[in-house]
């Protein structure tokens, strides 16, 4: 009884969602944005980012895998009182991942929500054999509707992280300009260069994104980024997210940061960083193509 209601809401979900996209056009590109540190602004960069492609008419699916389960708030995208999450894909009550998908209040962007009890859920993937790939089964069709998915992954190297890395095509980095947090940078890049030898061969490397950039600091945030580049093979992004009372306020407030301050530092900054990524991305194109791999750099491979 409660399967034929699951599936009944399914169905329903799938309606409101985008269509399929036309035949001869490619598959989504599907994008991680992934850190094994909190407080790097990884949400407030998967919400804004997606916004920024979405107004660019690039027809996109953020999948929300943190526990805590912030982006729908950012978004404010509220799910039907009946609808199921991402906990149900990868626990199998749901096929794909379209079946939990549901549309924000902005056009070409849908959203697959979080819940609390992902954590528990996780704990329950650790036993699976294969657990690293469910997501990425979960996503076969669910491509087919978008031209772009972001993955807004755990704070962790976890089993759900794992996941999102196994069915992503790129990985971006999000860190902010400590040394604590780059640490952080060489331990998710040790991971790809372990995924790649074993499970995901075409992984790629987007970038480090530098976050929370205090523009004050010139001289410290120059020598950091020489030693980033360094160490990780010139991986850091042009477009640098600033340090910005607007970013923090806009997550406070649930919204945005083009819906609370649209002509703000912060919403400048990430639409430069969809504007940057996009060509990399081969999104904006009448055929969209999937990226070449890019290395990361050499001590990192070194530490895998």
């Amino acid at each position: 009884m409660a399967n034929n209601i699951r599936n009944r809401i399914a169905g329903r979900l799938r309606n409101l969602i985008a269509e399929p996209l036309d035949k001869g056009q490619h598959e989504a590109v599907t994008v991680a944005i992934a850190s094994s540190k909190g407080g790097v602004g990884k949400t407030t960069s998967s919400v804004n980012l997606a916004v920024a492609f979405a107004q660019r008419g690039v027809k996109t699916l953020l999948v929300d895998l943190d526990p805590q389960a912030h982006v729908a708030a950012s978004l404010r995208a509220q799910a039907p009182s009946t609808a199921m999450t991402i906990s149900d894909v990868l626990l199998g009550r749901a096929r794909e991942v379209c079946e939990v998908a549901y549309p924000s209040e902005c056009p070409n962007l849908d959203l697959a929500g979080s819940d609390k009890g992902l954590a528990e859920t996780e704990m329950v993937l650790s036993a699976k054999i294969g657990k690293e790939l469910i997501l990425e089964g979960a996503l076969e069709t669910t491509r087919s509707h978008y031209e772009l998915i972001i993955l807004d992954c755990p704070p962790n190297l976890g089993t759900i992280t794992l996941n999102a890395l196994c069915a992503a095509d790129q990985l971006l980095v999000p860190s902010d300009m400590s040394m604590l947090a780059l640490e952080g940078v060489g331990d998710i890049l040790a991971t790809v260069q372990t995924l790649r030898t074993r499970l995901h061969r075409q992984l790629g490397v987007l970038g480090i994104l530098a976050t929370r950039v205090d523009g004050r600091a010139t001289r410290m945030n120059s020598d950091i980024e020489e030693s980033v580049n360094d160490l990780y093979g010139n991986r850091m992004l042009k477009t640098r997210i600033p340090q910005s009372s607007p970013l923090n306020k806009a997550h406070l407030a649930g919204k945005h940061i083009f819906s609370y301050a649209p002509r703000s530092p912060g919403a400048l900054a990430y639409a430069a960083l969809a504007a940057e990524l996009a060509p990399r991305l081969a999104l904006g194109n009448s055929k969209t193509a999937k990226p070449k791999v890019a290395t990361v750099g050499r001590q990192a491979s070194q530490r895998a």
